[in-house]
């Protein structure tokens, strides 16, 4: 389309972050305060565009996926009024572009109230996705790795997932959450494969996994293509809550019992 409003942002990747576009689009929409989802649905719907309501495949807080590339994910919502569209794209960079057709009359006076918003929005949502792609990550898995993974090891109910190290060929057991169904288990991995035990398992997906005190001999399987957001709604709730809110690289994992 021709549009009569263009914005670009950009910021630099930060160094090791795996995340793709579509991820890092939820990452700056979904991820944001619930206040500010609220105050942003709220604009949105002022601006005359038709947001999907429920959460699902192929939306981002509404906004429908209309195509998605690792690097490249393109998100638009219906309007009588204008057609909007922001097109993520990752590489060295992280690019978002917001591009505006204004349809109907009103619709650019609409905009021009709605721009000193978007103007703010967007380039503080990025810089806080990016920090949650670097720092936090390292702040996280540290407080992982010394106190949080030791006390749940120890618990007898706690399920453990056993992988062997890439490169020192020792096992390596982590705590995960999930849920049983039938001979496969489910899981979602809070920060996709920069987590060590993902990188294990993808290098040698013969693992094992304690259920309820007894060990199984399991095949992992990662699977970038599952929802891991609905995912999460499938699985032990308290533990979806703290992977949702910790994670910033949602990644599905399922084990196959022998």
């Amino acid at each position: 389309m021709t549009p009569d409003y263009t914005s670009t942002v950009d910021l630099a990747r930060p160094a090791g972050d795996e995340r793709t576009a579509e991820q890092w689009a939820r990452a700056v929409w979904e991820d944001a305060p619930a206040a500010l989802r609220t105050f942003l649905r709220v604009g949105w719907r002022c601006l005359g565009l038709g947001l999907r309501t429920r959460p699902g495949p192929g939306l981002v807080l509404g906004w429908t996926v209309v195509s998605s590339e690792p690097g490249r994910v393109v998100l638009e919502a219906p309007s009588s009024l204008l057609t909007a569209r922001n097109t993520v794209e990752v590489g060295s960079r992280v690019r978002w572009t917001t591009t505006v057709r204004f349809d109907r009359a009103p619709a650019r006076a609409l905009w021009a109230l709605a721009t000193p918003a978007h103007a703010v929005v967007i380039p503080w949502r990025l810089r806080e996705a990016a920090q949650r792609g670097s720092g936090w990550h390292r702040l996280v898995t540290t407080f992982q790795r010394r106190v949080g993974n030791p006390v749940l090891s120890r618990l007898p109910g706690q399920v453990l997932l056993e992988t062997t190290s890439r490169t020192s060929g020792l096992p390596r057991r982590t705590p995960v959450g999930g849920r049983r169904t039938g001979d496969e288990f489910w899981l979602v991995s809070e920060f996709g494969t920069r987590a060590q035990y993902v990188r294990n398992l993808q290098a040698d997906p013969h693992v094992r996994v304690r259920l309820r005190g007894h060990w199984h001999r399991v095949t992992a399987h990662v699977l970038p293509d599952d929802d891991a957001v609905a995912r999460l709604k499938s699985l032990p709730r308290l533990n979806s809550v703290g992977v949702r809110t910790l994670g910033n690289n949602l990644l599905t994992v399922r084990v196959d019992l022998e």
